[in-house]
């Protein structure tokens, strides 16, 4: 008899335990993913760092992640993590394009996000592949004379192309000179 209340013991206790005493909290998917990132902003740089080697997208839910978290993002997800960061800093930015460009190749992710990198990063992400400069929508002089000293076609891809940059193009391959006289206003 001792051993069956022993028994019914257990099973009330482990009925407590896995149930709850308290009736379960429901919580709409907004308010959970703000318990996620209070959760995860709250945890120290190094708690931080561990969450994100486990699991890279975690990342997400740190609101300001260092770049010690970034950089450890990037590593464990060859790149992917550049979706989740919300302001990559400098190094960063770099990190990914040469992760995500070494082949020369770009993803979505890096066509949406290359206009707020940082003039470093786009030079980076033109030296290996001029292409890319069609998804910055006014780059730096710098960025334009890198492009086409790569590329000079990619010139018709610029809408504000500096003379030295329409100079350099033209210098390197004089047909490019066609695509810039096609895009002067006409003479009225």
């Amino acid at each position: 008899m001792a051993s069956l209340m022993k028994i019914a013991t257990f099973v009330v206790l482990l009925f407590v335990f896995t149930t709850g005493c308290a009736q379960r909290e429901h919580l709409s998917y907004a308010e959970q993913m703000e318990k996620k990132r209070a959760y995860y902003n709250g945890l120290t740089q190094e708690q931080q760092i561990k969450a994100v080697k486990e699991q890279w997208w975690r990342i997400a839910f740190i609101t300001n992640p260092s770049y010690e978290v970034q950089k450890v993002a990037m590593d464990v997800s060859g790149g992917t993590a550049l979706g989740e960061i919300k302001k990559p800093t400098k190094e960063i930015q770099i990190q990914a394009v040469h992760q995500i460009m070494k082949d020369g190749s770009f993803n979505i992710e890096i066509t949406k996000r290359i206009s707020s990198f940082d003039d470093e990063a786009q030079i980076e992400a033109v030296k290996l592949n001029p292409q890319i400069i069609k998804f910055i929508p006014y780059p730096s002089p710098e960025v334009q004379l890198e492009a086409v000293k790569r590329n000079p076609f990619v010139i018709k891809n610029i809408i504000n192309a500096t003379e030295e940059a329409k100079k350099e193009a033209i210098k390197r391959n004089p047909k490019v000179a066609h695509y810039l006289e096609a895009k002067k206003p006409p003479i009225k």
